[in-house]
């Protein structure tokens, strides 16, 4: 904001966010087909449990 001499984190926020609707479409379906495992990184499991270190 300061360096970009905008008066308020607003402006700069909403000047550099602006993100076309194709290209979050197309941001959504990649991480819809990641969660699915379709790019062939499938989880070891199907319990969701992705990520998430299980208590024994």
């Amino acid at each position: 904001m300061e360096v970009l001499g905008h008066s308020s984190i607003r402006v700069t926020m909403d000047f550099y966010t602006f993100v076309r609707l194709d290209t979050q479409r197309a941001a959504f379906d990649r991480v819809s087909d990641a969660l699915a495992g379709i790019d062939g990184n499938r989880p070891d499991d199907d319990d969701g449990t992705i990520g998430v270190v299980a208590a024994i």
